[in-house]
């Protein structure tokens, strides 16, 4: 038993060292590509070796600084616009997410926005997870991804 201890302690600690040296080497912060949020206090993508990182987006139109009108839909439709442009400045697309979160601030919400989040993603659906939560700046849907370049 003992023996066997050792070993797996062993491995994990050479497959910590391993993993640890390669990820230290290819983790890039990027700032966002829109002017308006280069100063905020956080990355618009973290890049670890191909697998991206990116923050949530709401459904705020950056070029006037406010959310969309129009609900849910509109909002949802704008969140993920938004997150095509920060994938585009990487060379990603939305077939490229693998995971998506979704937060919503009312979760009557979600049938709604699952109707335009499907007119997004139509084939190699991502992974998903949505709930409900109090969101900044009067937020109705906050969706985070993270994206692998093939």
């Amino acid at each position: 038993m003992k023996i066997t201890l050792k070993i797996l302690f062993l491995f994990l600690l050479l497959m910590n060292f391993s993993c640890k040296n390669e990820l230290n080497s290819i983790i890039k912060h990027h700032k966002s590509h829109e002017k308006s949020r280069q100063n905020v206090p956080f990355s618009d993508a973290v890049q670890v070796g191909n697998i991206y990182f990116l923050t949530g987006q709401i459904g705020k139109n950056h070029k006037t600084g406010r959310i969309v009108g129009g609900g849910i839909e509109a909002e949802t439709k704008q969140t993920l616009e938004n997150i095509e442009a920060v994938l585009k400045q990487h060379n990603l697309t939305l077939k490229d997410v693998v995971k998506c979160t979704v937060i919503l601030a009312n979760i009557d919400d979600f049938s709604k926005m699952n109707t335009i989040y499907r007119t997004f993603f139509t084939d190699n659906l991502p992974a998903r997870t949505t709930f409900a939560a109090n969101l900044v700046a009067g937020a109705n849907v906050e969706i985070e991804v993270i994206a692998a370049k093939r």
